[in-house]
């Protein structure tokens, strides 16, 4: 090859060279300020989340608060039949001799408020009988039975609860020895 070529290849790469820069130098500033809008988007739509987050941490205790007075208030609404009647039979039991009759509504208003309370989720612990559950039940005391397996409940002195699977109070029974 003569020098004349190689002189004219090597100035026509230099000029490729050249309008590879410029057009390069063009598309990197076109990337950059793509990237930079991406950027200042991402940076908004983060500005946002974290303002709508913090909306959100403040109204959840307000949300929970609002939801405890709801239930407290559907319980409470659902007790007032209760107390009703129970005054209504203290005010029988003044005026009346009729034991059997007072009896009868008592034991009408204990279903009542048994029934009320189940539906509000709380369940009583049925010990009777059953195996002894330290975790459900709370022994005051072991006796001599027969007939009975030992470690199982023969008595109920007071009646357990649980609220949702949960142990609020373990009934107090007497366990067979």
């Amino acid at each position: 090859m003569t020098e004349e070529k190689i002189d004219s290849e090597a100035s026509a790469t230099a000029g490729m060279d050249a309008e590879t820069q410029i057009d390069s130098e063009g598309t990197d500033e076109t990337f950059v300020d793509e990237q930079a809008q991406k950027l200042a988007e991402a940076e908004a739509k983060l500005a946002y989340l974290a303002a709508e987050f913090e909306n959100y941490k403040r109204q959840v205790p307000r949300r929970l608060d609002e939801e405890r007075q709801r239930t407290s208030r559907r319980v409470f609404e659902s007790l007032i039949p209760v107390i009703d009647n129970f005054s209504l039979a203290l005010r029988q039991a003044n005026n009346s001799n009729d034991m059997e009759s007072l009896k009868i509504g008592l034991n009408f208003i204990g279903q009542q408020l048994d029934s009320t309370l189940t539906s509000a989720g709380l369940e009583p612990i049925n010990a009777l009988g059953q195996k002894f559950d330290p975790m459900r039940h709370d022994a005051l005391e072991e006796l001599e039975v027969e007939g009975k397996e030992s470690g199982t409940v023969v008595e109920e002195a007071m009646r357990g609860y649980a609220f949702e699977g949960t142990v609020l109070r373990p009934a107090k029974v007497k366990v067979a020895k």
